[in-house]
């Protein structure tokens, strides 16, 4: 898990906003976002959430730095009104795949950590982890392909309570929405969910030049009630 938090802390886009960067130049250093963002003309609406785009499912994303020997992936699922992550990562040989569950609850405003291996859960408030993080991001009105969906870009910076600063972007869908929340960031670092839109990809460029890329590869629509179902397991 140490390893998995220490990646989602270092994120932002790879794949994706390479291809982008060929046609629209280098990304921008982030002593310069929020110059940019209060001297920009262009104000967005205020979300508003899309019943015709609602997405309840499945999507697959995988996780790489610039080491090409990390190989870690997760799987969001989008539920009703819960969404939950989990993250696989290898162990220390080659077959060992561990995995980590979270479930973050919108009707409560909790965050539900699972033990699949002895059926057992704790409960915390959602904005418990990483407590502090701040997000500015914005749209510059472009664009970027993930799959085969057109994504709004939102770039800017992540700022975490201890005054470390990350360069940051996100390719949010405009054909996937999810109701229950505004904006959702899985442990306050990652982007899951921006104005009521999904996150496809995700990229962080550290101040030591270190980037870590999220990008979806599956998208699985469909009823996921059973993966929220906790019949089997206890309270902590």
């Amino acid at each position: 898990m140490k390893k998995t938090l220490l990646l989602l802390t270092v994120i932002l886009f790879g794949t994706v906003i390479q291809a982008q960067k060929k046609n629209k130049g280098k990304s921008k250093p982030v002593k310069d976002v929020k110059e940019k963002i209060t001297s920009t003309n262009y104000t967005e609406a205020d979300p508003v959430p899309d019943t015709l785009t609602k997405f309840t499912g499945i999507i697959k994303y995988r996780i790489t730095t610039d080491d090409p020997a990390d190989r870690d992936s997760m799987f969001i699922i989008f539920g009703e009104s819960q969404i939950r992550v989990t993250m696989f990562y290898p162990g220390n040989r080659e077959k060992d795949i561990f995995e980590d569950n979270m479930i973050a609850n919108f009707s409560d405003s909790t965050l539900l950590v699972l033990d699949n291996r002895n059926k057992t859960y704790t409960t915390e408030k959602l904005s418990a982890r990483n407590n502090g993080t701040v997000f500015t991001l914005a749209n510059y009105k472009k664009t970027g392909p993930v799959l085969k969906y057109t994504c709004q870009e939102y770039s800017g910076e992540m700022k975490t309570k201890e005054g470390e600063s990350f360069e940051a972007a996100c390719l949010v869908s405009k054909q996937h929405s999810y109701l229950a929340a505004c904006d959702y960031n899985f442990l306050n670092i990652q982007p899951a969910v921006l104005g009521y839109k999904i996150v496809l990809g995700y990229r962080t460029k550290s101040s030591e030049n270190e980037n870590t890329y999220i990008l979806a590869y599956k998208i699985e629509p469909g009823k996921v009630d059973s993966y929220f179902d906790l019949a089997n397991f206890k309270a902590k």
